[in-house]
């Protein structure tokens, strides 16, 4: 005689042939996702452990696509095939944990409704109308997600954009269904005596058909109503140069004041800038210009900040990811979700790179016109492109002291190997520079650091800038350190109107030493155009910043009315010769030019000077990511 069978066999046994009536093991997803339901009876187990499964799938599927999007939201924070990897194991994580969570909720929600005598026999249509809900979820979250992505600009109309909508129509169908099938294995595993209908509700070919087409039509609908406005990304025309035989020589002064200098040139003690500010001159109005990355990006892209994407000085790394991506420094809520995370080990401070940047600089639009540019210290040039130029970065300077194969610091590679040779001329010519200041206190200490910079970037620039490059600039922050130094910490507020005075006067000093390093500039010939930049620097209250032209072809007048930032790359290509984008922001200031020069070179222009080229630069060897951390923070840039 045969032992009896253990009751919780049969319970099994019973559970897998109701699950086989009902269709639920004719296909191999739903075998693996209810796999659970045959090995226990209880609704709560079988609907968790089928979530978690339902949770995997999503992330597989999910985890890739989300990646993609991200890094068109993102720019910078995916480099690579292996930040891509990483950021979808992160991506997928997240969405499987919400889609798990979500099919668990659903299905706790049916086993409780299934106990009310209203549903105690509508379990298919419970089943069904939870999976639809579920689908239409998931279809209204990944359309809006790709929607945000720059690709959704260019309409539904597009290839890129139909297929990832069809995607995802396809992605919220099948997890729709598997929540279907999961909450009716749930109300099933409550069998009060009364056997359900056979087969799975919408399983059928037709239906799934149907439901298909009517997913992806909603998706397109959905991406319709929601899509941004805007044109079509166009490729980047070719850029006719009519050249004006001009060569531009562009020198950025951070935290200039007009007043200051005004004052200093009146007493004579300030040649070089007071012949720059009696000649050709625009006043640029600020906003903030505490973030100098964010500013100065806006003046070289001639695009804000919101087109850039440069939105500040310190940004977010990612733990496994070589990218970075930007955060809010400026509201309280930024800061404290970036110290959480730091403090979790889940992302990293990091510095600005030139990868999240949108738009194309104007040295790289002259490059792509065929012109010779170099282009030393200037913010956010970090990792050097390849195809802009000879570009010393912001890292530069780091790397040559530290020595070492260099992490894409200075394009093109041979250029750091000519800089090596000579750096220890170009710090001596440096510190002479510095040693002009001979005041042994605390205040001279910043002021000879400052002019010592200063100064290594001008002897960079005479270094790798021959006379033949049409495009040169340079960028100088030691006046913007000496004046933060002096007057941005808390201890100026209360300071005695002596120190008041005193620091007055270490800044005049540090004037007369720039001054002192501006006056061969002006030495230029009837073929150069020197522009003067100034920004008022990391203050509050940003007075005026000044566009300041000497040279054959500028019209020594001051300008009617107020420039902007943005106006300043459209002004620098016009005196080139290279046509302007018809998506810049600003408008070139031709009441700079000479009538004559204005005549001759009209303004021309072209539809988009395109994206930057991707990847921007190839990092072989040691990086300075937290070396540049320090050296910032004892500049007093970042915390």
């Amino acid at each position: 005689m045969d032992a009896p069978r253990d009751p919780r066999l049969r319970e099994v046994d019973d559970l897998r042939r109701q699950l086989r009536s009902l269709g639920y093991l004719d296909a191999g997803v739903d075998r693996f996702v209810l796999a659970p339901a045959a090995r226990n009876r209880r609704p709560l187990a079988i609907g968790w452990l089928a979530s978690v499964r339902i949770g995997a799938l999503a992330a597989l599927l999910l985890g890739p696509a989300a990646a993609i999007g991200v890094s068109a939201r993102v720019p910078g924070l995916i480099t690579g095939a292996r930040d891509g990897f990483v950021v979808a194991a992160y991506l997928g994580l997240l969405f499987g944990a919400a889609c798990s969570a979500a099919a668990f909720a659903i299905s706790l929600m049916a086993s409780l409704l299934v106990r009310q005598p209203a549903f105690s026999r509508r379990r298919r249509g419970l089943a069904l109308a939870a999976g639809t809900a579920f689908t239409l979820a998931c279809l209204a979250y990944l359309t809006l997600w790709w929607d945000a992505s720059r690709f959704g600009a260019q309409g539904w109309r597009s290839l890129w954009t139909t297929i990832p909508l069809a995607f995802a129509a396809g992605v919220s169908l099948l997890l729709g269904h598997l929540v279907t099938v999961t909450t009716l294995a749930v109300v099933v595993s409550r069998n009060d005596g009364v056997e359900p209908a056979h087969g799975v509700p919408g399983s059928s070919r037709l239906v799934l058909a149907a439901a298909g087409g009517l997913t992806f039509c909603g998706a397109l609908l959905l991406f319709s109503l929601t899509a941004r406005s805007g044109p079509p990304i166009a490729d980047a025309p070719r850029l006719a140069v009519v050249s004006s035989g001009v060569r531009v020589r562009v020198i950025a002064i951070d935290g200039f004041d007009p007043r200051i200098a005004s004052r200093l040139a009146g007493a004579g003690r300030v040649p070089a800038i007071a012949a720059l500010l009696d000649g050709a001159k625009a006043a640029i109005r600020f906003g903030d210009t505490r973030d100098p990355a964010r500013a100065w990006t806006t003046i070289a892209t001639g695009q804000p900040p919101e087109v850039h994407a440069v939105h500040g000085l310190e940004t977010r790394r990612v733990a496994g990811v070589q990218g970075s991506f930007a955060t809010d420094q400026r509201s309280g809520a930024g800061r404290a979700l970036g110290d959480v995370t730091d403090l979790l080990r889940l992302t990293q401070p990091s510095v600005v790179s030139g990868s999240e940047r949108r738009v194309k600089t104007f040295w790289e639009v002259a490059t792509s016109a065929g012109l010779r540019t170099a282009v030393v210290n200037w913010w956010a040039t970090w990792p050097a492109p390849a195809d802009a130029g000879l570009v010393v970065s912001d890292r530069a300077t780091l790397r040559l002291e530290k020595g070492g194969t260099q992490d894409a610091e200075i394009a093109p590679p041979g250029v750091y190997e000519s800089l090596r040779t000579v750096w220890p001329a170009l710090r001596a010519e440096a510190a002479a520079h510095a040693a002009r200041l001979r005041d042994g206190t605390e205040m001279g200490a910043l002021l000879r650091r400052s002019a010592e910079l200063d100064a290594l970037q001008m002897a960079i620039t005479k270094q790798v800038a021959g006379p033949n490059v049409d495009l040169v600039c340079t960028y100088l922050p030691g006046l913007d350190l000496v004046q933060y130094g002096l007057f941005g910490s808390s201890e100026t507020a209360s300071a005695s109107p002596a120190s008041v005075a005193g620091r007055l006067a270490a800044l005049d000093e540090y004037y007369v030493l720039l001054d002192a390093l501006l006056g061969p500039a002006l030495g230029v010939s009837d073929d150069d155009l020197l522009i003067l930049i100034t920004s008022p620097g990391r203050v509050s209250e940003p007075g005026p910043g000044l566009l300041l032209a000497h040279g054959a072809a500028a019209d020594a007048r001051l300008l009617d009315g107020d420039a902007q930032p943005t106006d300043v790359m459209p002004t620098i290509l016009q005196a080139l010769g290279v046509p302007l984008s018809r998506e810049l922001a600003g408008r070139p200031l031709v009441e700079l030019f000479g009538a004559d020069f204005a005549r001759r070179y009209p303004v021309r222009q072209v539809s988009t000077y395109g994206v930057p080229s991707a990847p921007r630069a190839e990092r072989r060897g040691e990086p300075l990511d937290q070396e540049m951390i320090d050296r910032l923070r004892s500049l007093g840039y970042v915390r």
